[in-house]
């Protein structure tokens, strides 16, 4: 059996922690509790320079004991990163676009940062791409990003790489991660926010969780809407959406007032069993 961890919404900066102190805590768990891959879905800092520097520092306290490996989220991706360079490989923990298979099992890791085509907003084709467009730069922290092409075109690059991805390992069980939302059920809606109805177009696409369920994935783990979701069965395979959250004074989405608590009490646990 391979114990596999997984994690997301961090938000170390926002939360006012010292995650270079907190890797400690971490690193010490995963190990005292068998796990042998510890993946993180985004949204870590608010700046890929420091998300870089954490994760390659846990990978370190961890040695060979657990394998790390990390997406970008769209916090992550505000500052310290280009669009060229976010979509490169960059780092051998930096697992956009990337698969690992695991050993003695028929399982493979399939990572993807993800995007969002506003197919998941509440208003659908009554506002136009340009409207959900100029609202996102007035309004949303994704205007800091470095973005060369549409939010539609974006989202199409993780549609293709990840349904090449998908066809690579047919046969096999995938575990597949990514920072957005992958379907419209895990949204919640509401007529009298007109705010959020806008945001709800920037939370993730329909289309990947449709790709998703064609091609039968066992286990999806994602983040980003930072609500607490009991792990659901949608087409076939198993989603996981346990975001940490925020912890602080303006948004507090905790149910106790300790980051490390809330770490481990939001952490996916998905066992794969070795092949027989």
């Amino acid at each position: 059996m391979v114990k596999i961890g997984i994690s997301v919404d961090n938000h170390f900066d926002v939360n006012h922690e010292d995650g270079q102190e907190r890797l400690k805590q971490q690193a010490a768990y995963l190990v005292a509790h068998d796990y042998q891959y510890y993946l993180n879905a985004g949204d870590t800092y608010n700046d890929f320079g420091k998300t870089l520097a954490y994760f390659q520092s846990l990978q370190r306290e961890l040695g060979s004991a657990v394998t790390v490996r990390f997406l970008a989220g769209n916090h992550d991706l505000v500052n310290g990163i280009s669009y060229a360079e976010a979509q490169s490989d960059l780092d051998l923990l930096y697992f956009h676009e990337k698969s690992l298979a695991i050993p003695g099992t028929n399982a493979v890791l399939v990572g993807n940062n993800g995007w969002y085509d506003y197919s998941l907003s509440e208003l659908g084709t009554s506002k136009t791409d340009a409207e959900y467009a100029q609202w996102k730069r007035a309004f949303w922290i994704d205007r800091g990003i470095d973005q060369p092409v549409s939010d539609r075109e974006r989202m199409q690059r993780v549609l293709t790489t990840t349904e090449a991805a998908l066809n690579a390992n047919a046969g096999r069980q995938v575990v597949y991660i990514t920072h957005f939302v992958p379907d419209r059920s895990f949204l919640v809606y509401g007529i009298d926010r007109p705010y959020w109805q806008m945001a709800t177009a920037l939370m993730g696409s329909q289309a990947l969780g449709d790709l998703l369920g064609r091609h039968a994935v066992s286990q999806v783990a994602f983040g980003h809407l930072h609500f607490r979701d009991r792990p659901r069965l949608l087409n076939g395979g198993v989603y996981y959406h346990q975001p940490l959250g925020y912890g602080n004074k303006r948004l507090f989405e905790w149910k106790s007032h300790d980051w490390l608590t809330e770490w481990q009490n939001t952490l996916v646990t998905v066992n794969i069993p070795a092949e027989k």
